[in-house]
């Protein structure tokens, strides 16, 4: 039976036709697809044809000789593509239209060309000339082997495929709330579509109609290990068409007369309600007859090595292209033009870098009531920022109300998109929003922010050490405090994210909650980082002082730096409890505990795990002699490996003890759970006590040694920007390092009551050889496995 109009099934009694079938029914859209051979190919002037002659023998020059000089590089792709991204150029208005994005960020040279040829080098002595390009290409100081941001006007930089259409969507759907004129432009190759993220994007393109946006496929059909077509099915025309793009088809994409008809066929689509996706069939190093053949015929690969130095010879001897001096001179003219217009046109932008200031509206809300920061993060502060500014746009992958953003999408509907279970997509999305004006609030739990986004947020990262970029993801549910949905949920590597531009905060409580929201809008208007900001599941109070009132109240402002919650701040302390998050609250219970035996414990809320506050640590180190890590996350990666690393680094005395999750854990209450993983007040409590057993070896010369590190080490170290609050401190008050000093020479220890070497390999060989069980991974018992046998 043929598959019948879906139109019909529309508004039947739903007995006979479920509602899932009428609304997909409703949603679907008619097939719209159109193809552009000889017949339709517009007219090409022969100035137009002489000049895309030189620009691309240039490209011909540069994709053999570039490649071929530094060993490395893509010499086929960037003359596939080179067709249609030249006249996409020559379409464009750099004063309103996005410039190009490149998915395929391996098409380097390709990129590098186009902003020498259109006059967009912005004084970098690298794209200065194409010989230029050709000589930097690849090396130190030169031009990086993929496509960067910033470099000419390259928006943003790839390398992992798949990333270019959903940056270019969050672009798209970003200035149509902005209500910006001007189409984004997006290159995907074919090999590229492979990955699963560009059908999110696809598909949610589709959904948000965003008509603004055109995606232009490469389909030359090579790729680095083989041929798309034998590798997957590769006919993404035929998909793009069945859910909602205009789809344009190009006959072959290599002739400069159907390439530009399928410019203007696209341009006249925009507006019209459904993203557009133009598949420009391309032969692999196209105008180079001996590229050109090793594709046809697939027994020469010219995807990612260069050509021999015979095959180079041969194929330049072949083309007998002018010399490169004698092409630059020849396009020169033509540049000059499109630099002019480039240099008016670069003068209606506005900057990257966004101002930010509290709305008048906004007033911080201040409770003492027990909450949840994951729900008052969103549904409480964003919000009310929100109302004062309508940059800010929340994605969330189909968990609103878990993160306390259903509310928020009750009073700003059309600013909390539902991107669908999709959190690659979604973060890569939030960068194009950021990068067309707006301020991106991403929202999932921490096992998908971590796990199913990462590449992308590495990405973003990468790139915000290039342009001003940040987007702020909110990720809750992390650690234990998800336990009934088991280990496939509880993520306890979440503050793992050693990237360059991306700070790691977690929730200590609503209100601290509150100053992070301000401050991470602050930081991403500006464009220096992101933020991860990470909070539990479950329930907590609010930290308050020994006065009953909020240890953030609301003159606080979170800038990064431990907050000391319990304890004296002093050399009075015996020990420190680093904590943060749910685990925050079990440590402020045990030193209450603690305190009611004469223990004076101080208890640090590290609410930025990075960049960590190592000027507290050491200050606790050497003030106290005893750290003990308490974390809701595994003892490897978290807090305890960076508080490990300013010991090792920075020679800091003092004992460290690791609480944390070693291992995963099965469903239940997340209390129960705390319990079976040591992280309770009591076993806290019990932990730091042990501490007290172990008297640490040194003296004045242990504290001595540590002060010449800082001098001598700290700025090899990631920690040179916050220690310096610390060494500030001993320049400006110089009895501090002196009462220091004092408290140390004090600890010198009787070496009369150390223990001989028979009581030291008497307690070793209590251990030895009990390890049989344990996992070596974890050093906790293997779980056994169930072998449930092979059909």
């Amino acid at each position: 039976m043929s598959i019948p109009d879906f139109k019909q099934f529309i508004g039947k009694d739903t007995k006979a036709v479920p509602m899932s079938l009428q609304r997909i029914a409703a949603a679907k859209l008619p097939i719209e697809r159109y193809w552009i051979g000889p017949k339709e190919a517009t007219a090409i002037s022969k100035e137009e044809a002489d000049a895309y002659k030189t620009a691309h023998s240039i490209m011909m020059r540069l994709s053999i000789e570039a490649p071929l000089k530094h060993k490395s590089g893509h010499p086929g792709g960037p003359l596939s593509a080179f067709t249609f991204c030249y006249e996409l150029y020559r379409h464009r208005d750099p004063a309103y239209d996005e410039s190009l994005r490149f998915s395929a960020g391996h098409l380097s040279l390709l990129a590098y060309n186009l902003q020498w040829l259109f006059g967009r080098d912005r004084g970098d002595a690298r794209l200065a000339t194409p010989q230029a390009i050709m000589d930097t290409f690849r090396i130190v100081s030169g031009l990086p082997g993929h496509a960067e941001a910033g470099i000419g006007d390259i928006p943003f930089g790839s390398g992992p495929l798949g990333k270019g259409p959903s940056n270019a969507l969050g672009n798209a759907f970003g200035r149509k709330i902005l209500k910006k004129k001007g189409i984004v432009d997006v290159l995907l190759a074919d090999g590229d579509s492979q990955e699963g993220q560009v059908l999110e994007a696809f598909r949610l393109a589709s959904h948000l109609k965003l008509d603004n946006l055109i995606v232009h496929g490469d389909w030359n059909d090579i790729q680095l290990s083989g041929i798309p077509s034998k590798t997957m099915a590769t006919d993404l025309a035929s998909i793009a068409a069945d859910i909602g793009f205009a789809v344009i088809e190009v006959q072959n994409g290599n002739d400069q007369a159907q390439v530009a008809a399928a410019i203007e066929k696209a341009d006249s689509l925009v507006g019209k309600g459904r993203p557009i996706f133009v598949c420009y069939y391309t032969t692999m190093g196209s105008g180079v007859a001996l590229m050109e053949e090793g594709s046809n015929t697939g027994k020469k690969n010219y995807h990612g090595a260069p050509l021999s130095e015979a095959e180079a010879k041969t194929a330049l001897d072949a083309l007998n292209l002018p010399s490169m001096a004698e092409l630059t001179k020849a396009f020169e003219p033509l540049r000059r033009k499109h630099r002019e217009g480039f240099e008016k046109a670069v003068k209606k932008r506005t900057s990257l870098r966004l101002p930010f200031s509290l709305p008048a509206s906004y007033k911080r809300a201040i409770t003492k009531e027990a909450g949840a920061a994951r729900k008052d993060f969103g549904a409480v502060h964003l919000k009310s920022l929100m109302a004062g500014d309508s940059r800010i746009v929340v994605l969330h992958a189909d968990l609103a109300d878990s993160g306390g953003f259903g509310a928020v999408e009750k009073a700003f509907p059309d600013r909390v998109i539902n991107v669908g279970v999709a959190e690659a997509n979604m973060y890569m999305m939030a960068a194009g929003m950021r990068q067309a004006g707006l301020l991106p609030v991403t929202y999932t739990f921490a096992a998908f922010g971590m796990n199913e986004a990462r590449a992308n947020a590495r990405l973003i990262d990468i790139n915000t050490g290039h342009v001003p970029l940040g987007v702020l993801h909110d990720c809750t549910h992390a650690g234990l405090s998800v336990g009934e949905d088991g280990e496939t949920h509880q993520e306890r590597n979440y503050v793992n994210i050693p990237f360059d531009h991306t700070q790691v905060w977690v929730t200590g409580d609503s209100n601290q909650a509150a100053a992070m929201a301000e401050r991470a809008m602050q930081i991403i208007a500006a464009g220096t980082e992101s933020i991860y900001v990470f909070s539990g599941r479950s329930n907590h109070p609010q930290l308050l002082t020994a006065a009953g009132e909020a240890v953030y109240g609301a003159d606080y402002q979170f800038d990064g730096r431990a907050t000391v919650v319990r304890g004296s701040g002093d050399t009075r302390d015996q020990a420190t409890i680093l904590s943060y998050g749910a685990a925050l609250h079990e440590a402020v219970k045990a030193a209450d505990i603690l305190s009611s035996n004469d223990r004076v414990v101080r208890v640090l809320n590290v609410g930025c795990i990075r960049p960590l506050d190592a000027s507290a640590v050491i200050q606790a180190a050497l003030e106290t002699q005893h750290l003990i890590v308490v974390e809701d996350h595994n003892t490897e990666g978290g807090l305890a490996s960076q508080v490990a690393d300013i010991i090792a680094d920075l020679v800091v005395p003092c004992t460290l003890h690791r609480m944390g999750v070693r291992h995963y854990f099965p469903s239940g209450p997340a209390d129960q759970l705390m319990v079976l993983a040591g992280l309770d007040a009591e076993e806290i409590a019990n932990a730091v006590e042990d501490q007290f057993a172990y008297r640490l070896a040194g003296g004045e010369e242990a504290f001595v040694a540590c002060v010449y590190a800082l001098a001598g080490r700290v700025l090899t170290t990631r920690f040179a920007v916050s220690a310096q609050p610390l060494m500030k401190r001993f320049l400006a008050d110089p009895t501090y390092i002196k009462s220091l000093r004092e408290f140390w020479k004090a600890r010198e220890y009787d070496r009369k009551k150390l223990p001989t070497n028979e009581e030291l390999l008497s307690s070793l060989g209590a251990v030895v050889d009990t390890t049989k069980t344990l996992n070596p991974l974890t050093g906790t018992e293997r779980e056994e496995q169930k072998d449930i046998g092979m059909i």
